[in-house]
């Protein structure tokens, strides 16, 4: 485990905070933006994620912010129920992630299949990069896949082919140049170049193009003074007219997304750095803090995030120090140059949301999966489609949905295998898996079909489960073969195993009785 000394590694921590925060900053504004809301938003989350969730982390190296994980929720709740429920429900949803902390159930977000996670993720990245694509031409996301889809054609085609200068086009050039560049950047720069962010060199080259050309497009707008979107939440405006149903609702969808992706994050740094060591029950109270306060200071949920996790591990931090100085330096930066924001084409930022969504469908998880289990790359598909064509919450629930009919059809299905042996007269049955009553018919089935003529071998090797249905069946199967004298031979110490509560010395002695 990573002690906190708080000086004892600053001259890693120091570096390693700047490139953090240099991450940070514009991945912060473009996620304000994505969701419709003031950049506030998105940097104070950014600055409570460093400074306080940092202070308080179960996870040493993990840095913590607004993620694209939660555009999605954060549109749905804005739309259907306001600006003010929405900032009411995070809130709440910290509350609910500290209750969940104190009372140690931070590892049940963990007990998630990955297939709904990486569809999920997918999900989530194939629309975020619809709708900030259009976002990028300096055009407008219709709000749903299906719209975005059928809008897409018409968009591309009056911002990149009749190519007239035009405010789309300009748009178009920013936005592909910041790509190219964060590409460029990442494949070919020296490996100590590479310690500056890429998006950061993007987003300035960009800036600098649109700004030293005079282009017609739309730029970050705030005033001189940040701090004057300064919110606090009016909690009974915001309780007037709740509808608990749909923010009870909410409230879950922003916990388990925000606490599955925080404990998948810091499970991953767990494996990137030997050194690192979570208390996930810590890091659950540390995130429901964090929320709870951007819920009353109006800024975005926030979750542990691997980008600026993993930026911080390879920019060589040592504790926690690091997070917090980043939020540090997001609250210096907005606090004395403000107005340097203003020079940040929008187009420049969506276009890192783009190629972020792009990231998210993680392609060679998809093919692991298929590998694994057909079974898990159809939960896969259908979480992914389930959000896109209906929303993040029923899509996790059709995919959580799908897991447990897949493994109660596991559990249900009758896996028995008989070999027969025609030159010696013998069959040679294998039970496997699980079998209980509802597949006793079958069970009855194969065992009251072989002729009494024949010697039978039961082989229980691969034999999970037998109910007492089961083991009554067999038991009575075996001795009606003995009076016939039928040879049968069973494997009941195999059979003994999966049903402990069996009266198997009455058995034992009935059996002796019926074969004499």
């Amino acid at each position: 485990m990573i002690d906190f000394a708080p000086f004892k590694h600053l001259k890693k921590d120091f570096p390693a905070s700047v490139i953090v925060f240099l991450i940070a900053l514009p991945l912060a504004i473009g996620i304000s933006i994505a969701c419709n809301l003031s950049i506030y938003s998105g940097i104070v989350s950014g600055i409570i994620g460093g400074i306080v969730v940092g202070s308080l982390s179960g996870s040493s190296l993990q840095v913590s912010g607004p993620a694209a994980g939660l555009i999605l929720v954060v549109i749905d709740i804005i739309q259907t129920q306001g600006v003010e429920k929405l900032f009411l429900i995070i809130f709440l949803a910290g509350l609910v992630q500290i209750v969940f902390g104190v009372l140690s159930l931070g590892n049940w977000f963990r007990a998630i299949t990955p297939a709904i996670i990486q569809g999920m993720l997918a999900g989530i990245g194939v629309s975020i990069f619809l709708s900030q694509f259009h976002i990028m031409l300096d055009s407008k996301a219709s709000g749903t896949f299906l719209s975005n889809i059928s809008d897409l054609w018409s968009i591309i085609y009056n911002s990149v082919l009749p190519f007239d200068f035009s405010r789309h086009h300009m748009a178009c050039f920013v936005g592909f140049l910041t790509i190219f560049i964060i590409i460029i950047w990442d494949t070919f720069a020296h490996k100590k170049l590479k310690a500056i962010p890429a998006a950061l060199v993007a987003v300035v080259i960009s800036s600098l193009c649109a700004n030293l050309m005079h282009l017609d497009i739309n730029y970050i707008n705030i005033g001189q003074n940040f701090w004057s979107d300064f919110y606090v939440l009016n909690f009974q405006t915001a309780l007037e007219g709740a509808r608990w149903a749909n923010v009870a609702v909410a409230v879950l969808v922003v916990t388990f997304i925000a606490s599955a992706e925080t404990l998948l994050t810091s499970n991953a740094i767990d494996k990137i750095c030997n050194d690192s060591r979570t208390n996930y029950n810590k890091e659950i109270i540390a995130q429901g803090v964090g929320n709870s306060l951007c819920g009353v200071f109006g800024a975005l949920p926030i979750t542990g995030v691997i980008v600026r996790s993993a930026a911080n591990i390879d920019a060589g931090a040592k504790t926690r120090m690091s997070a917090i100085l980043h939020g540090m330096w997001i609250l210096v930066f907005v606090s004395l140059f403000p107005s340097l924001l203003n020079y940040i084409p929008i187009s420049a930022l969506a276009s890192i949301l783009v190629y972020t969504g792009y990231k998210l469908v993680d392609i060679k998880a998809a093919k692991y999966l298929l590998s694994v289990s057909r079974g898990e790359f159809a939960i896969y598909l259908i979480t992914l489609f389930a959000i896109l064509f209906t929303n993040l919450f029923e899509g996790i629930i059709l995919g959580l949905c799908a897991a447990l009919i897949k493994n109660v059809y596991k559990v249900m299905r009758v896996n028995l295998k008989v070999i027969e042996n025609k030159e010696q007269n013998s069959v040679l049955i294998m039970l496997c898996g699980n079998i209980t009553f509802l597949q006793l018919p079958k069970l009855m089935s194969i065992f009251e079909e072989i002729d009494d003529t024949k010697e039978v071998s039961v082989c229980a090797a691969k034999l999970y489960f037998m109910d007492h249905a089961g083991v009554d069946f067999i038991q009575s199967w075996e001795r009606n073969r003995q009076k016939t004298g039928a040879k049968t031979h069973i494997d009941w110490s195999r059979i003994r195993r999966t049903y402990p509560n069996f009266h198997w010395r009455k058995f034992h002695k009935n059996s002796s009785n019926s074969a004499h």
